[in-house]
């Protein structure tokens, strides 16, 4: 019995389609935004490793710290770091460029400075998106965590090639922005 041309084709093309008793959608890769270590929390924007290759001896970040009454400029400075972690130095810079008070240095570890960007999977999102900065236009991540039993949500963005403090960091309440953290300088002792 001959058997019709579109049948033979539908059998062939199936036979391709699934090759190995898989379908074409299984074999496509999930988008999971999940830490698969710890499926709790959303997958952080980088690793202890990429943090630690970035913030060597002499790398610098120029922070600005605005609340709606006043706004500060922090420099972050690692003064010294190891396999374990890093001592930063933290000063307060005022608007002729001295240093306010005596600078604190304070030493976090790697996984610590990872583990601040463990946001719980239950009350936050993950997306891809573009945002102007004062670093720049950049595309990265951007994390909403939503504070559960408050109307507070905090954005985090994150730039996959600035490893590290988020580039910007905003607090809402309702509609108005009640704290900004934002990059304004960032120097790499062998970048000129």
């Amino acid at each position: 019995m001959r058997r019709p041309a579109p049948f033979v084709l539908v059998l062939i093309l199936l036979a391709l389609g699934c090759g190995g008793g898989e379908s074409p959608v299984e074999q496509m890769e999930p988008i999971v935004d999940l830490d698969p270590d710890d499926p709790t929390i959303l997958m952080r924007p980088f690793s202890a490793e990429e943090i630690r290759d970035e913030w060597v001896p002499g790398f610098r970040l120029l922070m600005r710290r605005s609340y709606p009454e006043r706004t500060r400029v922090e420099r972050w400075t690692v003064v010294s770091a190891d396999d374990e972690g890093v001592e930063i130095e933290y000063a307060t810079i005022l608007d002729d460029g001295s240093v306010e008070g005596e600078p604190t240095i304070a030493r976090s570890g790697w996984v610590e400075l990872r583990d601040h960007a463990s946001f719980p999977a239950a009350h936050s999102t993950r997306e891809w998106v573009s945002r102007e900065t004062a670093l720049g236009d950049f595309e990265g991540w951007l994390y909403r965590v939503a504070e559960p039993g408050a109307a507070v949500v905090n954005e985090y963005f994150f730039v996959p090639t600035l490893p590290g403090a988020p580039v910007q960091l905003r607090t809402l309440e309702g509609d108005a922005t009640v704290f900004e953290l934002e990059q304004t300088a960032r120097l790499r002792p062998d970048s000129n």
